[in-house]
């Protein structure tokens, strides 16, 4: 009689139990998978949008960025072990930039960006050799950056050297020479009458243009030009104010 009743009351509280333990189970996976999809939807959107934004999104962060240094303001994002392990598998650069190597033009604090925002080009006087040209492609072909900034900067050394008589620059090293050789097209024009800083305000201006133009007129960046997937644009960084000025 005992094991009779003992039976039926396990029989009984088992019938009861095993619907409420399905129950959870099913609330449970349908709570954890409602809370974890919004997630997971939200943060790729979010990677989607800061890296495929269009070229006037790229250029209106930098220059907010600008501002922001200029006014001793910077953020200083991105430079944290969170993003880096976040950069292991992939990278997705908003902008790319061509600039002077000039150690008082740090590209990245200039426009306030951290780790994977911008893909930098830096050589001295911003010029447009073969593998800089093959790096700019590479940004644009395959990480797929909509925007290409030429950046220039007073008081250019490289510019400077460039505007020196043809026999003072014969006093440099031969790849010296060839590197400022990149420049004189651009300096071609400038009155000599004018004093030597002017003439180097108005040659690093003309410098940047002339990089821009050979960069336009390369096929493979032509063709994205063309079709609305790419702009280049240029500036100029003020070494005193910090400033980058769009040229027109």
């Amino acid at each position: 009689m005992t094991n009779s009743y003992s039976a039926k009351r396990k029989s009984k509280a088992l019938y009861l139990f095993t619907p409420l333990c399905i129950s959870l189970v099913l609330f449970s996976y349908k709570t954890g998978h409602s809370l974890r999809t919004p997630a997971v939807k939200h943060d790729a959107q979010t990677h989607a949008e800061l890296a495929s934004p269009s070229a006037s999104e790229a250029l209106d962060r930098l220059l907010k960025g600008n501002e922001r240094f200029v006014a001793d303001s910077s953020r200083q994002a991105h430079q944290s072990t969170a993003r880096r392990k976040e950069l292991v598998a992939a990278q997705h650069p908003f902008a790319t930039i061509l600039s002077c190597s000039d150690s008082r033009v740090p590209t990245e604090l200039v426009f306030d960006q951290g780790l994977g925002d911008l893909f930098v080009v830096r050589v001295a006087g911003n010029v447009v050799a073969t593998d800089d040209l093959g790096t700019i492609e590479y940004a644009v072909d395959h990480l797929h950056t909509p925007l290409v900034l030429v950046m220039g900067h007073e008081s250019c050394g490289a510019v400077t050297g460039a505007l020196l008589p043809e026999a003072e620059r014969n006093k440099e090293s031969k790849d010296i020479q060839a590197l400022l050789a990149l420049i004189l097209p651009a300096l071609k024009g400038i009155d000599p009458k004018l004093s030597l800083a002017e003439r180097v305000s108005r040659g690093v201006e003309l410098n940047v243009r002339w990089s821009i133009q050979q960069l336009q007129d390369t096929p493979d960046l032509k063709e994205k030009i063309a079709d609305g997937r790419l702009r280049i644009v240029g500036g100029v960084y003020d070494l005193e104010t910090g400033k980058v000025r769009l040229l027109k």
